[in-house]
């Protein structure tokens, strides 16, 4: 997964803490003491490998740290370990991007007839209007792989109609949301992907944020990956750089 079309490159690339009591309440507060990061001078791309392995590495080969140590298999980079693809978390996505300031994005080329297109009736208002909403969110759901999801044929959509997560923060309503799927021929599982309205706050005029898995349960704490463009407010003076040297 990745974004190249931000003219943004200096990014903060990190994982925060997530804690049991953040599971059960739903609510997670960025704060930079609550991470560990690294800075970037490039774009950076989330791969989630079949075996569980995920890390952040550069859009264009070898321009940041990252990879496994071959003798220890540890992250060189910034990376964690979580559920294999066969076997994916099915508690919340697995991977999501969100975004604002769309006109500061470069448009999608004429010529690439294998894109996805999602139109205004694809979209699902998060605690928005269409009057109000000034930022994207783009959350995947992967399937298990034995799961072969009945599906719809819908204006170039394959379509599931699928319940996936508490709409009252655990309580017994659940959402049911409208999926695009798509399947990965070589990985041999499906994906879901859900286009978000919603309002966001962030100084910048436009920018994204590349969200990866986490190694956490709602009885264990751990890691959840992140990476954000741009990052000239944050405070991240003194943090190492994932940026290889020459």
């Amino acid at each position: 997964m990745l974004v190249p079309y931000h003219k943004e490159h200096s990014g903060y690339i990190f994982k925060i803490l997530i804690t049991p009591d953040m599971v059960t309440n739903r609510s997670l507060q960025l704060h930079i003491t609550n991470t560990f990061g690294f800075t970037a001078e490039s774009h950076v791309k989330l791969t989630y490998h079949t075996d569980g392995f995920v890390q952040f590495s550069s859009e264009k080969t070898g321009e940041i740290i990252s990879g496994r140590d071959p003798k220890t298999g540890e992250p060189k980079g910034l990376g964690l370990f979580t559920h294999p693809l066969d076997s994916p978390i099915w508690s919340g996505p697995s991977v999501g991007i969100t975004f604002w300031g769309l006109s500061d994005f470069e448009p999608l080329s004429a010529s690439d007839d294998e894109a996805l297109i999602f139109n205004p009736h694809h979209f699902i208002y998060r605690a928005c209007t269409p009057e109000n909403a000034n930022g994207w969110h783009i959350a995947l759901w992967t399937f298990p792989s034995n799961v072969v999801p009945p599906a719809r044929w819908e204006d170039g959509h394959f379509l599931l109609d699928a319940a996936l997560e508490p709409l009252s923060g655990g309580g017994r309503l659940l959402s049911v949301e409208r999926l695009s799927l798509l399947y990965l021929t070589e990985e041999k599982v499906f994906v879901g992907v859900a286009v978000n309205r919603i309002i966001v706050d962030f100084p910048w005029p436009s920018g994204w944020i590349l969200s990866g898995p986490g190694d956490y349960t709602a009885e264990r704490t751990g890691y959840c990956l992140e990476a954000m463009y741009p990052r000239d407010i944050i405070g991240v003076k003194g943090r190492p750089t994932l940026d290889r040297k020459p």
